[in-house]
């Protein structure tokens, strides 16, 4: 299938499912920008708000304010200032600022001018002003560009909440090849996820009876050669790798939005970045950028799927009655996150009974065994791109690694590799073997 026919579509899928995709156009070319006008003029009639911050504002924002201007329209610039600690972040506080400004103008169409968190803060508040939005993209550094979802924290808890995704995606493959390279480097950890996203809901689907749909599960996959085959590419900002991360980042993304969940591009390997999200803020410390922190969630991932695989008949273990309190110390936080957990339990024992069966496990193996890659194989392409391979390359002690790896089971409802790896015993044992394997750097 030629995906970008399925831009601006709905479509009865073999699944069993009728999908619709919002987004109508992406735009990876030079002089994209100016095409803004026309895009600009079939998504809404008048004001137009441009939300950026310091830094996209003069890589590209200052450009399409000008082609804006030029052809006509009347723009506001709205610029999401810097925390006291570094750059903006998506989250309840900041959207609420956001959302004052945008009453101020009011727009009839939001333009975004940034990556993952002025793509969040744009499609986030643009859905609640119930106006589209646009994005001109900055960086191949995540998925979010077309996806519905946007990924917030609420209170101090990293949250999952559904918006709209843009009407088009806009940008000029100079800018992209330009960004810093560890925000190119993100991307490709981002990317490379869905293997470990995939293995998970596979899992889900046999375990669980979640429902699957082969073409949201696949549909990144044509693209492979364009970025995975010379990872040393993406390390060095070689064109076609880049577009071809670029394009990867965008149809991914687009899967979610497909299946109005994040299933087909996030699983277990997220929660580890997540969870360290939320740490530094409850402790007030920083933390790595999301995709970078993902490539390291998705070794991990790939080391506890080969673990549990080569178990022949698991003990089955109990998993903790509740979460862990202390660790998560503000009190809206340890609420929400028992809320999370609290409705997980019912898939903590649907898999346990599933399980119990000898002839279950050995046939969940064996459909397994072909969806997941090995943590050398994920290591390898992480160091050949240039991209995190280790605790150190994300800032993080090894208290802290462990503190979010024994943690990150509490904070989504949905069963992951994770769970499994508690429920058969790999861990929490099992986490300084872990580490020491696979998290320090020192693997060959």
């Amino acid at each position: 299938m030629e995906l970008s026919r399925l831009l601006g579509t709905s479509f009865a899928c073999a699944c069993g499912r009728t999908h619709t995709v919002p987004v109508k156009t992406l735009l990876y070319e030079a002089g994209a920008i100016g095409s803004l006008p026309e895009i600009v003029r079939a998504s809404g009639e008048g004001r137009v708000a441009i939300i950026a911050d310091v830094r996209t504002w003069d890589v590209s924002g200052v450009a399409v304010q000008a082609t804006l201007k030029e052809a006509g329209f009347e723009v506001h610039r709205i610029i999401v200032p810097d925390r006291a600690k570094g750059g903006p972040i998506c989250d309840d506080v900041t959207v609420q600022w956001l959302l004052g400004q945008l009453r101020g103008v009011p727009p009839a169409v939001v333009v975004g001018v940034g990556s993952g968190v002025i793509n969040d803060l744009s499609k986030w508040s643009s859905f609640e002003m119930r106006v589209p939005y646009i994005i001109v993209a900055t960086a191949a550094s995540m998925n979010g560009y077309s996806a519905a979802n946007v990924a917030p924290t609420i209170a101090g808890v990293k949250m999952l909440i559904e918006a709209r995704p843009p009407v088009a995606v806009v940008a000029e493959p100079s800018v992209i090849e330009r960004a810093p390279r560890e925000m190119t480097t993100a991307g490709f950890g981002d990317t490379i996820a869905k293997f470990q996203s995939n293995s998970d809901w596979t899992t889900n689907r046999f375990l669980l009876g979640e429902h699957y749909c082969e073409l949201c599960a696949s549909i990144a996959s044509s693209l492979e050669p364009l970025y995975l085959d010379r990872p040393e590419e993406i390390r060095d900002g070689k064109s076609q790798a880049v577009g071809g991360l670029f394009e990867a980042l965008f149809w991914t993304g687009l899967a979610m939005t497909l299946m109005g969940t994040s299933v087909p591009a996030s699983g277990g390997e997220h929660l580890l970045s997540h969870t360290l999200d939320m740490m530094a803020e409850l402790r007030g410390g920083v933390h790595d950028l999301h995709g970078r922190q993902v490539g390291i969630g998705t070794l991990l991932s790939a080391a506890l799927y080969e673990r549990v695989l080569a178990m022949d008949s698991p003990a089955l273990k109990p998993l903790p009655a509740r979460v862990d309190g202390a660790f998560w110390t503000v009190p809206s936080v340890v609420a929400a996150v028992t809320t999370q957990y609290e409705a997980k339990k019912r898939s903590h024992k649907l898999v346990r009974e599933r399980i119990a069966d000898g002839s279950v496990w050995d046939e969940f193996r064996t459909r397994l065994a072909g969806t997941v890659r090995s943590p050398v194989v994920i290591r390898d392409w992480l160091r050949r791109a240039g991209g995190a391979v280790s605790m150190s390359d994300i800032g993080c002690s090894r208290e802290r690694i462990r503190d979010a790896i024994v943690h990150m089971h509490e904070i989504r409802k949905r069963f992951s590799i994770v769970d499994l790896a508690w429920l058969v015993g790999i861990l929490p044992d099992g986490v300084d073997d872990l580490i020491d394997q696979w998290l320090t750097g020192d693997g060959t």
